[in-house]
């Protein structure tokens, strides 16, 4: 049997067997099991590379976020030592401070003791020499005197009484109206200021000088309370204490003290609290309300205070 195919390039009319159209057929089957098997084997190929894509992002993701939070653990670690450090670098400045503002407070005081020194010494020259020639004056009267024919003797005159111990005692006794003192009258502008007394208590000579400084204050109608503070040493003479941004009222307070205490002879400086007014080095031993960080003004008393 034969059959004729035309074509669609060729207009020539191709003659072919069932045989061959059969072996063209199965061909073509099998070209299509192979395409189509190709196809299958490249859909799975494609779908387990998007898996083993997807897991081994996955993957990837959990390392960088398990990387990024040690990251963030580390930092916070090094934050905190970071902060600590910075604490310890405050506290390491106000004591520097405060070591600053005492031996500040002794060089005013010694170049005070030094010009008063040096002008008792220039008192001490003249009052010297005035004596000197007033003995030269005497001595010249003397031979004088000596040399003329002696006067009569002049009358004698009765000695007046002693006064009797009573009257001793009335005018000894102080008047019950007497003006408070210096200090006391400079403090008393502002009564009612509350002020708190960090007493080293390395400082052997310091609670004397507290409660000194501290009965001014209450009889200016001040409000101080003391506390014993230990576990910090190196700080020499008074040191007056304000925060950082205090109002003008506090600072004015402050210099009223520095000035009333420096002409009472203590040695005694003025400055600033470099850290957070609630923290502080050691341990503060006293009343347990108010705290010890409440009074807007600290005075604290070293060694070597007056």
């Amino acid at each position: 049997m034969t059959m004729t195919v035309t074509e669609m390039r060729s207009k020539k009319p191709v003659t072919m067997d069932i045989e061959q159209l059969r072996g063209w057929a199965t061909f073509m089957d099998r070209a299509m099991i192979a395409s189509l098997v190709a196809t299958i084997v490249a859909v799975v190929a494609l779908g387990v590379t998007t898996w083993l894509s997807f897991r081994f992002s996955g993957a990837v993701r959990a390392q960088e976020y398990a990387a990024i939070h040690r990251y963030k653990v580390e930092m916070g670690k090094h934050a905190a030592e970071l902060e600590q450090e910075a604490s310890r670098a405050r506290e390491r400045a106000l004591e520097l401070e405060l070591a600053a503002s005492a031996a500040d407070a002794r060089a005013v005081q010694a170049a005070r003791e030094s010009a008063a020194a040096a002008e008792k010494a220039r008192t001490a020259e003249v009052d010297a020499e005035e004596v000197r020639k007033r003995v030269a004056e005497l001595g010249r009267k003397v031979r004088e005197a000596t040399a003329r024919a002696p006067d009569p003797a002049p009358p004698v005159v009765a000695a007046p009484e002693p006064p009797s111990t009573r009257q001793e005692v009335e005018g000894a006794a102080p008047s019950p109206d007497a003006p408070p003192s210096p200090i006391v009258a400079s403090l008393k502008k502002y009564a009612g200021t509350r002020a708190a007394f960090y007493v080293l208590d390395e400082a052997p000579d310091a609670p004397a000088v507290a409660a000194t400084i501290s009965g001014y204050l209450s009889d200016a109608g001040w409000s101080p309370l003391t506390w014993t503070w230990t576990g910090v040493g190196g700080i020499v003479g008074v040191v007056v204490l304000t925060k950082d941004g205090s109002d003008p009222a506090t600072d004015e307070a402050a210099s009223a003290i520095l000035e009333a205490l420096r002409s009472a002879g203590f040695n005694v400086a003025k400055a600033n609290w470099p850290a957070d007014w609630r923290r502080f080095r050691g341990t503060l031993n006293g009343p347990q309300s108010p705290g010890p960080t409440e009074a807007p003004i600290r005075i604290v008393i070293g060694a070597r205070a007056r």
